[in-house]
C-alpha cells in the first residue's frame, strides 16, 4: 500500500541507511524510521514535528489512516505500529 502511495522502503534488515522500513509483528506491521545520521540520531533525541520526518509521518499516517487501518504509537522513536481492521477492538 505505501509502495503504491510513491514511498520508497527499504530492507527491514538494515538500521543503518536512511529511510522508511515495515517489519512484522504479532498484531501486524511496525513502521520505523532511520534519521541522516543513523538509528542513533534518533536515539533519545525524537523531537515531533522537529525536522522533515513528521513531514513523512503525516504523509504515512494520512495514507493509512484513508484506507482504514489503525495507527498507534510505539513510543520516543516515533516509530508507528499498524493494525488490520480486524485487529482493534473497542472496550466500552
Amino acid at each position: 500500500m505505501l509502495q503504491r502511495a510513491g514511498f520508497c522502503l527499504l530492507d527491514a534488515a538494515d538500521d543503518v541507511t536512511p529511510g522508511m522500513r515495515v517489519s512484522d509483528v504479532p498484531s501486524g506491521v511496525c513502521i520505523h524510521w532511520t534519521a541522516l545520521g543513523g538509528r542513533s540520531e534518533q536515539n533519545g533525541a525524537h523531537v515531533p514535528g522537529g525536522h522533515s520526518e513528521s513531514i513523512v509521518r503525516a504523509a504515512v499516517l494520512a495514507v493509512l489512516t484513508g484506507h482504514g487501518l489503525c495507527v498507534l504509537s510505539s513510543g520516543a522513536a516515533g516509530d508507528v505500529i499498524v493494525l488490520p481492521p480486524d485487529q482493534v477492538r473497542f472496550r466500552t
